[in-house]
């Protein structure tokens, strides 16, 4: 019971770093799946319709969420940088699956 405290005890002291970590995760990723269509494009392979889905999906997402949070300065930049990351990737895939 004692170490579950400390545990909690310990987040929240560091959440903000938590928050940091997360966020770079997640940009990270974004990046990871932009690179992966930069691949797909430069080996002129067709990309699987589960990507197109998740790439559309994804952008679809964020598109519909970006009004409640464009409130906060950070928010916007990582819906920005959302919309911008998967909106290209969507167009990669797609050019890729209607060029090769």
């Amino acid at each position: 019971m004692k170490f579950s405290q400390s545990i909690g005890i310990q987040l929240q002291k560091r959440k903000e770093l938590l928050y940091n970590l997360g966020a770079i995760s997640s940009y990270t990723s974004m990046l990871i799946f932009l690179w992966h269509g930069i691949v797909i494009l430069l080996s002129r392979q067709q990309p699987k319709h589960t990507l197109v889905l998740y790439a559309a999906s994804t952008l679809f997402s964020i598109l519909v969420m970006a009004p409640y949070k464009w409130d906060k300065k950070w928010m916007r930049i990582k819906t920005s940088i959302g919309m911008s990351v998967f909106g290209l990737s969507l167009l990669i895939y797609l050019f890729c699956l209607w060029a090769y």
